[in-house]
């Protein structure tokens, strides 16, 4: 089999993003008919950014998977992005799909807190339903330690760099936040806020310091 050109792989690759798009505004359009029928105006900005949040990152593990399902896939995205690279070997391969895997995992487990709580269930379906999130986080958790454990140094750096200034930046937010709305100068925010909040901040963080410790060359 011949070598494909730079103009084939640029036109499979924009196929496939293309592919990417109507499944990703599927899913949008999705989103947007149930908060329509649910009541758009019973939801909070913060319910509706988690589900942003949580659309992009089900969409990014998505992708990654779908790419990384065939190392021939992966390789020509690899080449497309950096031509002349090395591809990655079996080990990454593993680590780039449990990755994937995560990312999208996230997703639902971000989304289902407020899906669920407009979808007016009754105690025991409330109850299962944060028993079945709380599970599927469990096992997010599980993957993300054997992640970490099993990736390479640079992985591991800007893992433990990203979750320290998320830590203290967030720490210092909410410390001040919270200290201007006991002294009655700020609104109180409830946890669903924060821990949206937090979870923008580290994606932006994170993205961030990939980038600049060259993660974002794929």
């Amino acid at each position: 089999m011949t070598e494909m050109t730079r103009g084939q792989r640029m036109r499979r690759h924009a196929v496939e993003v293309l592919i990417g798009g109507v499944i990703g505004a599927g899913f949008g359009f999705g989103i947007a008919s149930f908060v329509d029928a649910t009541g758009f105006e019973r939801w909070t900005i913060a319910e509706l950014a988690s589900l942003g949040i949580a659309f992009m990152l089900f969409f990014m593990g998505g992708f990654v998977l779908v790419m990384s399902a065939s190392e021939d896939r992966w390789r020509r995205l690899v080449a497309f992005r950096q031509p002349g690279s090395e591809p990655p070997d079996r080990d990454s391969m593993l680590a780039i799909r449990r990755q994937g895997v995560i990312i999208a995992l996230t997703g639902p487990i971000l989304a289902a807190p407020p899906v669920l709580a407009h979808l007016g269930l009754g105690d025991n379906g409330r109850a299962i339903g944060a028993a079945a999130v709380l599970a599927v986080l469990a096992f997010q958790t599980w993957l993300n330690w054997r992640l970490y454990r099993t990736s390479d140094e640079l992985v591991r750096q800007v893992t433990v760099m990203a979750g320290a200034v998320c830590f203290w930046g967030a720490q210092l937010a909410l410390f001040v936040w919270a200290t201007l709305a006991k002294l009655g100068l700020v609104a109180e925010v409830d946890s669903w806020t924060l821990i949206t909040l937090v979870m923008a901040v580290y994606l932006v963080v994170s993205t961030w310091i990939g980038f600049r410790r060259g993660l974002g060359q794929l």
